[in-house]
């Protein structure tokens, strides 16, 4: 079943470079016709759900440079008359190739925006898991798990590194640091606030790193890039990232506020290794899905490799940073 469609509006005069680049779908599955009074045209093509980057990637190439074009793509849902050859509907069924990178661009980067709501809920989030914490109750913090909006600017950065995208990373960032800002100062103020005496079991941060510590944000990140090459959507995938992230993140802000600071050193620590490790996994599956820049050839693409291998290296190197400062981050205070 195909299981896209695109919508080209364009001018009369670029009818035929589009129309040549879907010369390889059956006639049926596409057609062109007159739109409006200013000879603009409007082609309509069905698309397997494999087929659909080799066609974007045409078009673009093709269109490259030109203006007074659009496209869109949409989901379809169901289609009539029912198709005949089963053999064929189950391989397009059982393939796993990844959404378009258009697709997948599109939906990540609106979880990148920096708005005053994304902003308040990291914060309230923070502040419930710090209560959380506090009262040593598990399903307090995993409630502040269910409202945090991490997910977002961590899977753009993993897309952009893919990629080599070098302003979606800053944007990534920046909503990323921004959150995780908001977070600790919300964190450090609860931790002026109320008094504790660093007796909660969830605040312990003074074991030894072992396979555990990264098992959770590798899982993570490997099944919110998953769902999210897939084109799924799903809240638990976000509970799952803001898991590996939002407890040491609120245990960080209240252990500064509360002037422990070699704890804090250590929360931080996970903090780092968590947002390394899952986009490590995060970047393994988009590599894996396929996801590559569009221009294989050329020296633009080449340019995104060296900058998608040269922020690899970079999250490696915090990851092994981090790593060090949590076994060692106390001699820094004389412990």
């Amino acid at each position: 079943m195909s299981d896209r469609l695109i919508q080209i509006v364009t001018a009369k005069e670029h009818v035929e470079t589009i129309t040549g680049c879907l010369k390889d779908l059956p006639e049926e599955h596409w057609y062109c016709f007159p739109s409006g009074e200013d000879d603009r045209q409007v082609i309509i093509a069905s698309l397997d759900h494999d087929d659909m980057q080799d066609v974007l990637d045409a078009i673009s190439e093709a269109m490259d440079g030109r203006e007074g074009w659009t496209l869109h793509t949409l989901p379809t849902e169901a289609r009539l008359p029912k198709a005949e050859d089963e053999e064929e509907e189950e391989r397009v069924a059982q393939a796993e190739n990844a959404n378009a990178r258009e697709e997948i661009y599109s939906d990540i980067r609106q979880g990148t925006a920096l708005t005053v709501d994304y902003l308040v809920m990291t914060g309230l989030a923070t502040v419930v898991a710090a209560i959380g914490l506090l009262q040593d109750q598990v399903a307090v913090v995993i409630g502040a798990m269910v409202i945090a909006p991490l997910l977002g600017p961590i899977l753009a950065f993993a897309f952009a590194t893919t990629l080599g995208t070098v302003p979606l990373m800053w944007i990534a960032l920046r909503a990323l640091g921004a959150g995780l800002g908001v977070g600790v100062v919300a964190g450090v103020i609860l931790g002026f606030i109320v008094p504790f005496n660093g007796e909660s079991s969830l605040m312990a941060y003074d074991g030894s790193l072992t396979l555990m510590t990264v098992a959770l944000p590798l899982a993570s990140g490997a099944a919110a890039a998953l769902m999210v090459a897939g084109g799924q959507t799903s809240g638990l995938v976000g509970v799952m990232v803001a898991a590996a992230l939002l407890p040491p993140l609120a245990a960080f802000g209240l252990l500064l506020g509360n002037g422990s600071y070699v704890p804090a050193v250590r929360a931080l620590a996970t903090v780092v290794i968590n947002i390394a490790a899952i986009n490590l996994a995060a970047l393994v599956v988009f590599r894996v899905k396929g996801i590559r820049p569009r221009d294989f050839e050329t020296e633009e693409h080449q340019t995104s490799i060296r900058t998608s291998l040269a922020i690899a290296a970079a999250v490696v190197a915090l990851l092994a940073l981090a790593v060090y400062a949590a076994e060692h981050g106390w001699l820094l205070f004389g412990g």
